[in-house]
């Protein structure tokens, strides 16, 4: 292990044993009167479950970092152990499980005291642990919880050694739509090694939005994996200072749909064909699909970071086609809403004349959590002058890519 890698790991180590020993001290009283280990364990979990969890995900990290250099050199090089048997190593936590301490709060216990001081504990973290489940679940709803089949592809993309800084910045935001370990632990490793300032802080923010806690990493101490002494030059000078912006307009998509290779390879399970106003049992719908391995396109989830209401132009339409002939089937949710939309009736006739599979369900059905496709037979939304109903509704003036 080298001298960096290995300060940056028995760090973490060492974090993690500082914070147990902090929140042992406030729980130490709050124990079963003959308490066990389990019993100490429980009691953590419970009042800090997201700091916990933070110590679960990095044993779960470290752990995938050994396999993979095992499997390539033969030999792990962290070893983290479980969180459960870490918890040994916190001084305070052999305390509370000494023969002596177990046996002098057994003698001065007392049940109306523990109620007390449990409460007025809960009552402080409460608030905490609300806080951070909403800032978790805020993050999650912009993206779809699910591997999508194209992900290796985007990955392999971005390992590209010819990969430019623009189109590393397309990749990552086609990534961050995505929540799953694989693409969690892609995100890990560019904050862990990723040489461009840019691109590292990308990762290191989309990690904390669901909490996951990273330690910020410095380019200064990162290896530079090249025995090229002009490219070595490059990757320590030129390359960490790099940066891109993305133009957020439905024109540069539409661009990127025709000649990016990250907008190429995407296909969807399902367009979900809805009105906006509807947006609740939509993502409703989103996770019961999400979570039987399916991939949506829903416009303000997928492609929200272009798709603006005051960007409304015919390349929206065009964006809007492209991801209908990338879907392998529609799902139209039927409501008053929906069937007053224009846009889900151009929706509906241009995945008709696809030729392609139609399904609908109900905003009702949804509600009540029945999630029943049915295929679409009814063809009252047909309309020859669909496209003319269309433009009509886009302004005559359109923006410029950048």
């Amino acid at each position: 292990m080298s001298g960096v890698t290995k300060h940056i790991y028995e760090h973490e180590i060492r974090d993690i044993i500082s914070m147990w020993n902090i929140q042992l001290k406030s729980i130490q009283g709050l124990l079963p009167k003959d308490y066990t280990d389990n019993d100490v364990v429980d009691m953590l979990k419970y009042f800090y479950p997201h700091e916990w969890d933070s110590v679960e995900i990095k044993y779960w990290y470290y752990n995938k970092k050994d396999k993979h250099l095992k499997k390539r050199f033969g030999k792990a090089r962290y070893n983290m152990e479980k969180p459960e048997k870490l918890l040994y190593s916190s001084n305070k936590y052999r305390e509370i499980l000494s023969a002596e301490t177990r046996k002098e709060y057994a003698a001065n216990y007392s049940e109306e005291t523990v109620s007390e001081l449990k409460q007025k504990l809960w009552n402080e973290r409460k608030p905490k642990i609300e806080k951070i489940n909403q800032k978790i679940e805020h993050a999650k709803l912009k993206t779809q919880q699910m591997t999508p089949e194209f992900i290796d592809q985007l990955i392999g993309f971005y390992e590209r050694k010819n990969a430019s800084q623009k189109d590393k910045m397309y990749i990552l935001l086609e990534l961050k739509k995505y929540y799953s370990s694989k693409i969690i632990q892609f995100f890990f490793k560019l904050n862990d090694a990723e040489l461009n300032k840019q691109l590292r802080l990308i990762a290191f923010d989309h990690l904390q939005s669901f909490n996951y806690q990273p330690r910020a990493r410095k380019q200064k101490y990162m290896q530079v994996h090249t025995s090229n002494k002009k490219r070595k030059e490059y990757l320590k000078k030129v390359y960490p200072n790099e940066k891109y912006t993305i133009p957020e307009t439905p024109m540069e998509l539409e661009y990127r749909i025709e000649n990016a290779k990250e907008q190429k390879i995407k296909t969807y399970d399902f367009f979900i064909s809805h009105s906006y106003k509807d947006y609740v049992v939509v993502q409703k719908l989103i996770s019961f699909e999400n979570k039987h391995g399916k991939n949506i396109f829903c416009d303000w989830i997928n492609d929200s970071d272009y798709l603006k209401r005051e960007l409304l132009c015919n390349a929206t339409l065009k964006v809007l086609e492209k991801r209908l002939e990338q879907s392998k089937s529609l799902l139209f949710v039927d409501s008053d809403n929906s069937r007053q939309s224009d846009w889900c009736k151009y929706e509906l006739n241009y995945f008709k004349a696809l030729g392609k599979p139609m399904y609908i369900i109900n905003k009702e059905d949804i509600e009540e959590n029945k999630f029943i496709c049915k295929s679409f037979v009814d063809e009252w939304y047909l309309d020859s002058n669909y496209k003319i109903n269309i433009a009509k509704k886009l302004p005559k003036t359109s923006h410029k890519i950048n």
